[in-house]
């Protein structure tokens, strides 16, 4: 006899039944410790789901080949079957049935599945002549491994933070001094970026990745103007870019792990119907495929990390290798492309949680600090797991991904101490022989441009930067004196004769503020001003009979009129200066109800009441949908009448017999026995399903 979920779940072994309860906590109810409710959990579209996505590739496509053997009938005969290599089946049964997803049906060897699995899973023949996403041929793998010292590792991971710290507060200065539009859709345009990255010295990608940091540790934000929206540095972004250079960094990071795009789609511009722009935020979603319970890119940056710490420290394997490794542990993630893989791993490079070998760039290996993230990180998700049980079976939640404690103080150990002062060389260049202090870098980046980053910084000064600062009022002996300030050594000569030439070529030309303009209301009024001698010192022309120019600035003009008993309003353009204020994006606020989940501490006593049910009460019927869905499941596979008491709109009850043949969308579709007709019924009216006799 066919035994159902339910039944197994009855009368398996102890041991079956622990594992299966350990393994999917996210089922578990405390306001409703019964049999039934577990077994529909687990047999609905959704229990189903989540139960697929912790599989494995070699699991899945055993299961794969399960679900297809199941449209044609629903005990599945392992042994014999050409289609199920029985070796591989051998390995992901007991992970299956741990997960729910199939189980024994008798004594002769078959197992039967749930049958939401069919529908989730690519089971059609058109599916079935395509290749998997996720399999990829490995003789075009590099496989091989290669060697990285430890004195390469400990260099190449503290230039990188002291790099990734640079180039952030780079970033959010050149935001500041040069303000970027907003776009109608709230982002800013592919050719912005990639400005800003020549002028930071920066990849297109690495760039974008900042880009979304800063936006979300509010650095950077848009001016409250209506007229001229633009992104530029928050109001306190000095401060928060000058307070601890490690805490800063694990912000960085934390941002990048969490965050839900894909800078590889952002660089390309566009997706299939839809332009993408920077800093905005996309109407759709950007993954075809499975959706998983945990979003695409926070989870391949989570995966990215766990292979490379498995790689371990002092080796380093290809990106091609690391792609398919991803993609073994996780086969069903949608960011399938290895350019997306390949991304997150120049970006560990870049933040100094990865390194290459000299000689092979493309081989990929941990740095201490990414070795250490790595672990922090398993130990977050078991901690929060703990806490919050509904994370289970895949273990992976993004409000964990932070960085731990333990890396920030090893970055912190690894940092050197940043310089006050700059070597200024006759060639024009200023060496930072360390980490270099906010406030020294914004005097040097009003003179300088920056050519190059690290643990060390090297500036080049530059004429027209020179230029450019010193058209604002600036004299020569001030513009020295502050590099003066900052400079080790006394200031080389061909700096001196920079600015002093500089400054001679500035004063040829000198704006100086503009000639009043006198409008009035009358033209009598402005005859009686023209004929007043004691406005002659103003020289006033008139233009049009209402408007006059003065040779005068407009505070002296107003000195004249006030003297001659004029009485006149000095017109400020602009009216009073307001301060123009930063809007920095937050995410929406999201009330996420969350369901009482069964603690560790009472996890025993719950499966003892599970166990301790009699058998029987898995063949009653119950009031919840979910054990509705299950049992019309169950007779749709056997090809099984059923008895169905439904209520209609005025609650008027009524019993139907019917041959169930399909489930989905929340409809049961099938034929009345008695007219012979089809019918759809709503799972939500329905009252009770029993056998029919």
């Amino acid at each position: 006899m066919s035994m159902t979920f339910s039944q197994w779940l009855s009368h398996s072994a102890d041991a079956d039944f622990e594992s299966f309860v350990r393994t999917r906590r996210d089922l578990l109810q405390p306001e409703s410790p019964t049999m039934a409710a577990l077994a529909a959990a687990a047999s609905s579209r959704i229990g189903v789901s989540r139960g697929i996505e912790a599989l494995d590739a070699q699991s899945l496509e055993v299961f794969i080949a399960l679900a297809k053997a199941a449209r044609t009938t629903p005990e599945i005969k392992i042994t014999g079957n050409p289609h199920i290599d029985p070796a591989l089946a051998e390995a992901a049964l007991p992970r299956l049935r741990d997960l729910g997803l199939a189980w024994p049906a008798g004594g002769d060897g078959n197992w039967r599945i749930q049958s939401e699995a069919i529908t989730l899973l690519p089971t059609s023949a058109a599916e079935s002549a395509r290749a998997y996403p996720w399999q990829i041929d490995g003789s075009a793998i590099d496989s091989s491994t290669a060697t990285i010292g430890q004195p390469l590792i400990h260099n190449s991971e503290q230039a990188a933070v002291a790099e990734g710290i640079s180039s952030l507060r780079g970033l959010v200065d050149e935001l500041a001094a040069s303000p970027i539009s907003r776009l109608t859709s709230g982002g800013i345009s592919k050719r912005d970026v990639s400005r800003l990255a020549r002028t930071l010295e920066l990849g297109l990608e690495q760039t974008i990745t900042l880009l979304q940091a800063a936006k979300s540790l509010h650095l950077i934000g848009v001016l409250d103007d209506a007229l001229d929206p633009q992104w530029t540095a928050a109001d306190d972004a000095d401060s928060a870019l000058a307070g601890d250079r490690a805490e800063l960094w694990a912000a960085l990071v934390g941002a990048w792990l969490r965050e839900l795009l894909d800078v590889t789609q952002l660089a390309a511009g566009t997706s299939e119907n839809e332009r993408l722009t920077v800093l905005a935020t996309p109407k759709k979603s950007l993954f075809k495929g499975y959706g998983l319970s945990v979003p695409a890119m926070p989870l391949l940056r989570f995966a990215v990390l766990s292979v490379l710490h498995d790689i371990g420290l002092g080796s380093a394997r290809s990106a091609g290798w690391i792609h398919a490794e991803v993609l073994r542990r996780h086969p069903l993630l949608p960011a399938h492309e290895f350019a997306m893989t390949e991304a997150v791993l120049h970006t560990c490079v870049s933040f100094g949680l990865a390194t290459t070998p000299l000689q092979e760039p493309d081989h990929f290996g941990p740095s201490r600090f990414g070795l250490r993230l790595a672990a922090g990180l398993d130990r977050a998700m078991a901690e929060h797991a703990e806490q919050d049980p509904s994370i289970l079976p895949l273990g992976v939640s993004v409000e964990a991904l932070t960085v731990p404690g333990d890396v920030i103080a090893a970055v912190t150990e690894g940092l050197g101490a940043e310089v006050d002062t700059v070597l200024i060389q006759s060639d024009l260049t200023a060496v930072a022989t360390g980490p270099i202090e906010p406030r020294v870098h914004h005097i040097l980046r009003k003179y300088a441009v920056v050519e190059a980053r690290g643990q060390g910084t090297v500036y080049r000064i530059d004429a027209e930067t020179i230029e450019d600062t010193m058209q604002a009022g600036l004299t020569p002996e001030e513009a020295l004196a502050e590099l003066a300030e900052i400079s080790a050594e006394e200031l080389p000569s061909t700096l001196e004769f920079l600015v002093q030439n500089t400054a001679s070529k500035l004063r040829r030309v000198r704006v100086a503020g503009a000639r009043a303009v006198l409008i009035v209301d009358d033209p009598v009024d402005l005859d009686v001003i023209l004929s007043d001698q004691a406005m002659m010192p103003a020289g006033l022309e008139r233009l049009a009979p209402t408007v006059a120019i003065a040779q005068l600035g407009p505070e002296r003009t107003m000195h004249l009129l006030e003297a001659g008993d004029h009485h006149a309003l000095l017109h400020a353009a602009a009216g009073p200066v307001r301060k123009r204020r930063v809007i920095t994006e937050s995410e929406p606020e999201v009330s996420v109800r969350r369901r009482p989940r069964v603690s560790d501490g009472h996890l025993g006593e719950y499966i003892r009441i599970l166990r301790s049910a009699p058998a029987a009460a898995a063949q009653v019927s119950t009031d919840e949908p979910l054990g509705h869905m299950d049992r019309l499941r169950e007779a749709a596979e056997a090809k099984r009448r059923v008895l169905i008491r439904i209520a209609d709109s005025h609650g008027k009850e009524r019993t139907i017999e019917m041959l169930p043949a399909t489930l989905n969308a929340g409809r049961v579709r099938g034929v009345v026995t008695t007219t012979g007709a089809e019918a759809s019924l709503s799972v939500a009216r329905i009252v009770s399903v029993d056998p029919s006799p």
